[in-house]
């Protein structure tokens, strides 16, 4: 794949890439993906079509957070 940019639009790629240690190459691959990717449409995420579980007993929402965080200090 191929594309021009602008010289501002390249002097900004250059310039993100060399603060995250990338490559021109490797910080457009990694934004490309990024974008692609943001427009998947959630509905189709297995994670947003988890249902609830109902447990036997009741248990509080400060007990769940306390096993999940640790105790408040």
């Amino acid at each position: 794949m191929q594309t021009e940019l602008e010289e501002k639009e390249y002097e900004l790629l250059a310039s993100i890439a060399k603060r995250e240690g990338l490559t021109i190459k490797e910080a457009a691959r990694k934004a490309l993906l990024e974008w692609s990717l943001s427009g998947i449409n959630l509905e189709d995420d297995p994670f947003f079509k988890l249902k609830p579980i109902r447990f036997r007993e009741h248990i509080k929402n400060s007990e769940i957070d306390r096993y999940l965080y640790g105790a408040r200090q």
